[in-house]
């Protein structure tokens, strides 16, 4: 089949799939060319005649997940076009592959990096202990209770805002970002696997060419957190202790992540954090069943 007509044939079917909203990865088994691959004709094909920049992301997006799969780390370096011929890749991987399609289309983009609670993994601990001994203090940004993860951010002309898009999750906005990734209730997400496992980020930051840049943590998991439930989060007891409990763990984090110290030193803290966490999502249902 012609490359080119193969690629309208995609973007035609993602047209559809996308008025569904979260739906599952139809197209897993979709073979792509990647010999011949130029992601500006892959992207003008998947975007068709949108002109909105935030949509084309959307569009995008929702073409990527239907494909692309999480696959979990094994530590090989990567081109994009070999994530694609591989079906897939971890976070870090997916996220590089939807660069390169927004990029293509003219999209702007910021790269983003994360620490989230996970339940308690004894051999995820013993794993992050060996990698700090080897590569130093960066990996200890995973651990006995915690996970780091990537994503993008999407800057929104209309809104003058950035807006997270996570090609893991196919979640786009930060309304959708909130309910795949803090709410109290289901997650929303094309993969609960994964977000169940991410119980709630506590340390969000832009990356840099060489360091980090500017935290989002403070927009995502206080003002935007509780904005989702109508600022009630901020009447409960715990959000206080919330509040000031992350606010704890943000230098710590951006060192981690900078290769400065390591987080396993706070892993009371962060048992701490999940605690306040459930104590606030108990207080939110008792308080407004």
């Amino acid at each position: 089949m012609n490359r080119y007509f193969l690629l309208v044939v995609m973007a035609s079917f993602f047209s559809f799939s996308h008025l569904r909203g979260q739906s599952g990865r139809e197209n897993l088994k979709e073979k792509i060319d990647t010999a011949h691959l130029d992601f500006k004709v892959l992207a003008a094909n998947i975007t068709g005649e949108e002109k909105d920049n935030y949509k084309k992301a959307q569009l995008l997006l929702n073409w990527l997940t239907n494909r692309l799969e999480w696959k979990a780390t094994d530590y090989k370096r990567r081109t994009v076009k070999e994530i694609i011929a591989r079906g897939g890749g971890n976070c870090f991987e997916l996220a590089n592959v939807y660069i390169a399609l927004v990029k293509a289309s003219g999209i702007q983009y910021r790269s983003i990096t994360e620490i989230n609670i996970q339940p308690l993994s004894e051999r995820r601990q013993k794993s992050a202990e060996a990698r700090v001994a080897t590569d130093g203090f960066r990996s200890s940004v995973f651990g006995l209770q915690h996970n780091d993860h990537r994503w993008i951010e999407i800057y929104d002309e209309k809104s003058k805002s950035w807006q997270p898009a996570d090609p893991s999750m196919n979640v786009i906005g930060t309304g959708q970002w909130l309910k795949a990734r803090a709410w109290f209730g289901q997650r929303i997400t094309i993969d609960t696997a994964i977000t169940n496992a991410m119980i709630v980020p506590f340390a969000v930051f832009v990356v840099e060419a060489n360091s980090l840049g500017e935290s989002r943590t403070q927009h995502y998991l206080v003002d935007e957190f509780n904005k989702l439930y109508n600022y009630q989060l901020s009447s409960l007891a715990p959000w206080r202790e919330w509040v000031r409990a992350v606010d704890e763990l943000q230098l710590p984090a951006r060192n981690a992540f900078e290769n400065k110290e390591n987080l396993h030193l706070y892993n009371n803290k962060i048992a701490a954090l999940a605690k306040i966490y459930q104590q606030l999502k108990e207080a939110y249902a008792k308080k407004f069943p």
